[in-house]
């Protein structure tokens, strides 16, 4: 078995990862919109879910984790985008985009996620200006701001690095 060391920090404790979290508008008062940007390609790998029932960005990151790449991740929190059906599929695509495009990233090279409440299309307004604030504060001290921003249901947000 392999030894594993605790270091101080969360996700972008590894050189080369950037972060942020931002209030996007998605829930009243607190922020609900992450990213995470690694500065090279990143191998990634999945487990997803088995169940019938899927949110949109499940499919979408199964697709991206098969090619074995990515650079991105945009996290949103206070909407699942789950049982939304098509319009659901369009705005993960939307988001893949709309943060690609921010990076000059191609979609593909985007993870998606999202995590909240079930069966309400998400506010893409809210979620396309948040994209692109946290675009613009990315930082390599932006790991806390990120773990604040994907807070759903928990009482504090959970770092490890």
């Amino acid at each position: 078995m392999e030894h594993f060391e605790t270091v101080e920090g969360g996700v972008t404790s590894p050189q080369g990862f950037r972060a942020s979290g931002v209030q996007a508008g998605i829930k009243r008062r607190s922020r609900d919109l992450a990213l995470l940007l690694a500065d090279n390609e990143a191998t990634v790998a999945g487990t997803f879910t088995t169940n019938r029932v899927q949110a949109a960005p499940v499919g979408w990151c199964r697709t991206v984790v098969a090619g074995g790449c990515a650079r991105l991740v945009v996290v949103n929190s206070g909407n699942a985008n789950a049982c939304t059906g098509p319009q659901g599929v369009a705005d993960t695509a939307r988001m893949a985009a709309v943060a690609g495009e921010a990076l000059g990233l191609a979609p593909e090279q985007v993870l998606v996620c999202s995590t909240g409440t079930i069966g309400i299309p998400l506010p893409m307004q809210s979620v396309e200006s948040g994209i692109l604030k946290a675009v613009r504060e990315l930082d390599p001290e932006g790991g806390a701001a990120a773990a604040t921003a994907i807070l759903t249901t928990d009482t504090c947000p959970k770092e490890r690095a």
